[in-house]
């Protein structure tokens, strides 16, 4: 509540009962050279009068919030829903809060929020950067600050700080090793931007994986874009154009998957009938399709606790910094793929 010049503060609340601030500040602080009677007078009055206290003023004479900030680049994408879900609870038994931040996958609003963040003193940062994300500038601003910070799922390439992403080279192999097992031979692959993490690694590691069987890597059947749903349209179109089609199509990601759907069904195209669609994403998902899409299982629970308690653990001084976690993935076949083609 605001009183007639701005919040009500410590000093109204004393006025109020005639007291002195100390006396109401140690009050609050459940002080032991308050007694029990004025202890409950003073958080009686500061209820009624809606008091809120400045939790960071509070904390930053102890040179600490408590607090951490968290970038992720959309809410839409239920992925990014359940690893902060994760992230909220873990921090929160381990007595920090987090400040949410969106980048709306714009590297300019990414900037905005991490120099946001520094401001209110957060004790650390965890970032999931944004698909036009091509720099570390803003990420070595806040290290130089001294705040301990820790990529999570996407990461920028070659930095120093901490992360925890997925092994998009083993479950890559291994899902490649499961479509070839079950007869697919032309394969084609829906790729994110190579200026980020897992559009880059997932890129390299289809390849690598094509290679190990003695397949051929057609440089066409590529096709670089976003990780958004119409990403996947776009791409899907942009193969059609090209004459001859895969027998398989791997996207980046569930949404550039949805995209290809989209567009195999407006083509007159039956999955897994006339093409089949693997994405990396998680197993909730994947009855949201029809039929349901095989995937490279990615658990965003997992992501979002692994990184949390390896920032926490940062900042408390516990491991040293500069560590790269990868979580494993697992492939689980679906109805987007014959099992015998």
């Amino acid at each position: 509540m605001m009183s007639g010049k701005g919040p009500v503060t410590q000093s109204d609340i004393a006025a109020k009962l005639h007291v002195s601030r100390i006396t109401v500040s140690k009050a609050l602080r459940d002080h032991p050279d308050i007694s029990v009677e004025m202890k409950e007078k003073v958080r009686r009055t500061a209820e009624s009068m809606g008091y809120s206290p400045n939790l960071v003023a509070a904390n930053l004479s102890q040179r600490k919030t408590n607090t951490i900030g968290v970038v992720i680049p959309d809410l839409e994408n239920s992925f990014f829903a359940f690893l902060t879900d994760s992230i909220i609870d873990t921090v929160t038994e381990r007595n920090y809060r987090i400040i949410l931040t969106v980048s709306r996958e714009k590297r300019e609003i990414e900037a905005l929020n991490i120099r946001n963040l520094a401001g209110m003193r957060v004790d650390g940062l965890l970032v999931c950067i944004s698909q036009t994300t091509d720099g570390d500038e803003i990420f070595d601003y806040a290290v130089k600050l001294g705040i301990p910070l820790v990529f999570f799922d996407r990461a920028v390439r070659g930095s120093d700080s901490s992360s925890v992403t997925f092994n998009d080279r083993l479950g890559t192999r291994e899902a490649i090793d499961s479509i070839v097992k079950a007869g697919y031979r032309k394969i084609a692959h829906f790729a994110g931007y190579s200026n980020i993490s897992i559009g880059r690694d997932r890129r390299n590691s289809f390849r690598s994986a094509l290679m190990s069987h003695g397949l051929p890597v057609e440089k066409k059947w590529i096709i670089e874009g976003g990780f958004e749903t119409e990403d996947g349209y776009r791409a899907f179109e942009k193969l059609r154009s090209l004459g001859e089609m895969p027998e398989l199509i791997m996207a980046v990601n569930d949404r550039v998957a949805l995209g290809a759907y989209r567009a195999a069904s407006e083509a007159g195209l039956k999955i897994p009938g006339d093409i089949a669609i693997v994405g990396y994403g998680f197993c909730e998902t994947t009855s949201m399709f029809t039929p349901p899409l095989a995937v490279i299982n990615q658990d965003p629970r997992k992501l979002g606790i692994t990184a949390a308690n390896l920032l926490v653990d940062e900042i408390e001084g516990k491991v040293v910094k500069h560590s790269k976690i990868l979580i494993d993935e697992q492939f689980i076949f679906n109805g987007s793929m014959k099992k015998n083609f």
